[in-house]
């Protein structure tokens, strides 16, 4: 029995390194500031992931507000369907959000954290190898209207990651 837990333990801390690095790309690469994982815990329950990463490119008070952000999150528990990530677990297809801060707490259940710490533009998709699915999440700090070749650019990085 330790032997298993070891292991899962070690698989868990081996996919939050590769996921940090996966975000790390993106958020380097493109407009996002802050990206973040969640992963299905049961068939119809999501966890936040140790990983995350805010952009170096973004300035020192942004930096504190995304890891407020990211400090405020950790204990959400997202059923299938619920929110950003359970949406785009369930239907499998990405989403793009202009503003989270501005939308109904049913639909975006961080709206109040969002508005506190300027949360804006969000965007979800699914990632899907090897027997693991994660549902990668970025967020900046400006109100964006969906745009294709961030989305592009983004899903290329990931969908290549080595």
């Amino acid at each position: 029995m330790t032997e298993s837990i070891y292991r899962a333990t070690s698989e868990t801390s081996t996919n939050s390194t590769i996921f940090t690095s996966m975000l790390e790309q993106v958020c380097e690469e493109t407009e996002w500031e802050y990206g973040e994982v969640w992963l299905p815990k049961t068939d119809t329950i999501l966890e936040l992931d140790p990983a995350w990463y805010i952009s170096s490119q973004v300035r020192t008070n942004r930096q504190v507000a995304w890891a407020q952000f990211r400090y405020c999150s950790e204990n959400f528990i997202l059923h299938l369907g619920e929110g950003l990530p359970g949406r785009v677990w369930e239907t499998q297809t990405s989403e793009w959000i202009a503003d989270v801060s501005t939308q109904p707490e049913s639909y975006f259940l961080r709206n109040q954290i969002a508005k506190a710490f300027g949360a804006k533009a969000g965007f979800g998709m699914l990632v899907s190898e090897r027997n693991v699915q994660a549902i990668f999440v970025f967020f900046m700090s400006k109100i964006q209207k969906r745009d294709m070749e961030l989305i592009a650019t983004t899903t290329t990085i990931l969908k290549d990651f080595r």
